[in-house]
């Protein structure tokens, strides 16, 4: 069976740029049509990546929150009011589940943009960023965004290296502390971890050379697979 199309959906990390892969392959044959597939539930489960404090429709962060400190930590899990719905257009952050069929394909759940920042309502007039949401209902439903920001750490020296998508090195370096859109990640060729490319380039950086992965999770793409 010739397999056309990979995706990676999620890894377990060590260190930055050591990393344990999971990947699912598609083919054109098993494509399905989210179209048909109907919402599933009326509530959802969240879970955290991060410490989050708790803001208001304006995107002002609120001192208290159902009468106690507006901060959710990590370790809580969170059950919220919504319906999660099949895609066929990449969202700026969606995720993947199985389908009636036990089909993967992917989904979102319904956010809000305010002031440039993106939230999940949590009940109660409170909402969260969903930079802070690791998944939605199961572990193994990791939160993916098309693009991200992240910032500039090299691993060796003061600048780091780029590589185009073929794996060639190029001369364009980004100094330490600069902040990057990036909205592609990838296994580069004759490379073992993971680079993302620079937003409106073809210049791709290590995830070596991060102070840290981009959140909600290191897979940044707005490729959508069905498998």
């Amino acid at each position: 069976m010739k397999l056309n199309k990979k995706i990676i959906i999620g890894a377990t990390a060590l260190t930055l740029g050591s990393l344990s892969v999971v990947a699912i392959n598609t083919n054109n044959s098993n494509y399905v049509s989210a179209s048909t597939t109907s919402t599933k539930e009326t509530t959802v489960k969240l879970r955290l990546n991060h410490n989050s404090y708790v803001y208001d429709k304006n995107g002002k962060r609120l001192k208290k929150y159902k009468g106690k400190k507006a901060l959710i930590k990590k370790s809580q899990k969170l059950t919220v009011k919504g319906k999660i719905e099949p895609i066929q257009k990449a969202k700026r952050y969606y995720f993947y589940d199985n389908d009636v069929n036990n089909n993967i394909i992917p989904y979102w759940l319904a956010y809000t943009k305010i002031k440039g920042n993106y939230y999940y309502s949590i009940g109660n007039k409170g909402y969260i960023k969903c930079i802070n949401v690791k998944s939605i209902n199961g572990d193994d439903n990791r939160l993916i965004s098309t693009e991200a920001t992240v910032i500039i750490k090299p691993r060796i020296g003061k600048v780091a290296h780029t590589w185009n998508k073929l794996g060639k090195q190029t001369t364009k370096t980004y100094k330490s502390g600069q902040k990057l859109i990036i909205d592609d990640t990838n296994i580069l060729p004759n490379q073992n971890t993971y680079s993302y490319r620079v937003k409106g380039t073809d210049y791709w950086v290590s995830a070596q050379d991060l102070k840290s992965y981009p959140r909600p999770s290191h897979t940044v793409t707005s490729h959508l697979q069905f498998h």
